[in-house]
């Protein structure tokens, strides 16, 4: 898979000009790595607003995934905002009605002021556990909460993995919020790899509308690397809009070196990175397997 981004900085600075914008070390090795650190210059392209070289990567990146996927260099957290934004959006209430949204009490602080931000209410899934850190959310939990609701929720919104590795039940609480008319979003920030097993278990996979991962959680991405999945079956929202509520959040300055990993990865992922993944599999349940008996 080719690496458009990577490529492009690589011989930007191979040509050595004279850099008359930002940023201001001027491509400078004063800390060694200034040279492909550029802003939105002419055939750089421009994240939110992507058809050239940036498009094309998050092109590959999509077929990776199976899905439209967005990059962001501002972490899941960018893209929370931006998934709750577009539910928001996606109601079939009109946009400033104040809508509300089922989410696992687990929720990333993130997700909080999003909701503040968007002036929206929350109904907590409490699930089972005994830690904050985890909030086991069951369909039969999910299918209970939609039915008493006063009002619809818009979206259903969990964290899965949770902060202890555990995985809710995405397939069956897709297959709940789907035949009530209401939106599964997924903060999967843990779980960028779970597409590359052998069997997927990512989200998108499973069901949900719309899921954020954190690529430089669990890939070889700079931190801030994400990305930002939209299913295909979802109606309503297209690319342009997505554009709109990632920079309705993000800064007007991402970071090419973080589109680079990001881009990078793309070929590092398609090289047999799911290959190595199924073969590390046995030492991990080697390892859980020693631990649990120790």
């Amino acid at each position: 898979m080719n690496t458009p981004i990577y490529d492009f900085l690589k011989q930007y600075a191979l040509e050595s000009p004279l850099r008359l914008h930002m940023p201001g070390h001027k491509g400078l090795p004063h800390l060694g790595v200034e040279s492909l650190d550029l802003t939105e210059v002419s055939g750089a392209d421009s994240l939110y607003e992507a058809s050239g070289i940036i498009f094309e990567s998050e092109e590959n990146a999509s077929s990776l995934f199976g899905c439209p996927t967005y990059f962001a260099t501002e972490g899941s957290s960018q893209c929370i905002r931006a998934m709750l934004y577009l539910a928001n959006i996606h109601a079939p209430t009109p946009l400033g009605t104040r809508q509300r949204i089922l989410a696992g009490r687990n929720a990333h602080k993130t997700f909080l002021s999003a909701v503040a931000l968007l002036d929206m209410d929350v109904a907590w899934l409490y699930g089972c556990g005994e830690s904050y850190l985890s909030c086991m959310v069951t369909p039969d939990e999910v299918e209970k909460a939609i039915q008493e609701a006063d009002i619809k929720p818009l979206a259903v919104y969990l964290t899965s993995p949770d902060y202890l590795g555990n995985m809710a039940d995405i397939a069956g609480i897709a297959e709940v919020c789907h035949r009530h008319g209401v939106l599964l979003l997924v903060d999967n920030a843990h779980g960028a790899y779970l597409k590359f097993l052998p069997h997927s278990l990512h989200p998108m996979d499973l069901g949900a509308d719309i899921c954020c991962d954190s690529a430089h959680k669990t890939l070889p991405v700079l931190t801030g690397g994400a990305y930002l999945h939209v299913s295909a079956k979802l109606t309503g929202i297209d690319s342009g809009m997505v554009k709109q509520a990632m920079a309705l959040f993000g800064s007007t300055s991402p970071s090419y070196l973080i589109l680079a990993s990001l881009d990078m990865a793309n070929a590092y992922l398609s090289g047999g990175y799911g290959a190595k993944l199924s073969d590390f599999i046995p030492y991990i349940e080697d390892i859980k397997k020693a631990l649990s008996q120790s």
